[in-house]
């Protein structure tokens, strides 16, 4: 899907519907055509008909089960959200898609006040979502809420790292967190020339992470960007605050067996991880 060409079909009318959807995601999973009708100020005979072509372009999914009713596919809550930023005025145009994965999408795009950036749009298979709903009893929720707590626990928790080894963060909306351009590739692409000191460089920003109280949770040589300048910890939709995750621990150690089994395996450089998790959680 061309997110762009989407985005410039789309009219007012259009953009009142999916505010009311959004708007009331939190209380159904389909919302209710009355409600969506009510609350963009138009007939329920014109809503029906935005709402059709809005599925044509497979922005929303319409339902007829005890009532009629919508909701967002992943690529409609992205280009609602992306509306959010451009009516923010944080986003001014949207290029290419740079990477997907399981779990997101990464567009180039351009802000005239902050020159190129990214965009991740945050999406959720439904096995994963399930998988996370029945763990934090998020009941009958539609998959959209589930993706736009992502992006924001992932905005709150860069935030909060800001002036460390991650991306600068500007802005949040949806399921859409807008982020700094790293020039840099993944660690499991590239050779490094000095892996013992990047090893004890990565621990030692875990070390100053996790002095902020905030733990990973998914750490591994796929979300670590090297450069000949340096390294980024990138990808923090599942991390947690060590005051409010009681497996944090467990989180943790798990973060740094990755780390140690991926240099291990690599490089041959061997470290106890006991003694690796204890310089993480010491005063000195």
């Amino acid at each position: 899907m061309n997110i762009a060409e989407v985005y410039k079909k789309l009219g007012k009318h259009s953009w009142s519907i999916m505010d009311a959807i959004f708007k009331n995601l939190w209380d159904y999973k389909y919302v209710p055509l009355y409600i969506i009708a009510e609350d963009a100020r138009i007939s329920e005979e014109k809503a029906r008909a935005i709402l059709k072509q809005l599925s044509d372009e497979r922005l929303v999914l319409n339902r007829q089960t005890d009532y009629e009713g919508s909701t967002f596919t992943f690529y409609g809550l992205s280009i609602y959200s992306l509306h959010r930023m451009v009516r923010r005025g944080v986003v001014s145009a949207i290029a290419k898609l740079m990477g997907e994965g399981k779990e997101s999408m990464v567009f180039n795009c351009y802000s005239d006040k902050l020159g190129e950036c990214v965009i991740k749009f945050h999406k959720l298979g439904h096995a994963s979502f399930k998988k996370v709903r029945d763990k934090r009893n998020y009941g009958e929720l539609h998959f959209s809420v589930l993706a736009i707590r992502s992006a924001k626990n992932e905005f709150k928790t860069l935030k909060k790292l800001q002036g460390l080894a991650v991306p600068e963060v500007y802005a949040w909306e949806g399921n859409a967190v807008m982020m700094q351009l790293i020039d840099a590739k993944e660690l499991y692409r590239v050779k490094v020339e000095n892996p013992a000191e990047l090893l004890e460089m990565i621990l030692d920003e875990i070390r100053r992470f996790y002095r902020r109280g905030i733990v990973h949770g998914d750490l591994s040589q796929y979300n670590i960007l090297v450069n000949n300048e340096g390294f980024w910890i990138i990808d923090f939709p599942q991390s947690v605050e060590v005051e409010n995750e009681k497996s944090w621990k467990e989180l943790l150690v798990r973060d740094v067996r990755n780390i140690l089994n991926y240099f291990y395996k690599i490089y041959q450089i061997e470290k106890d991880i006991n003694s690796a998790v204890e310089y993480i959680l010491s005063d000195g």
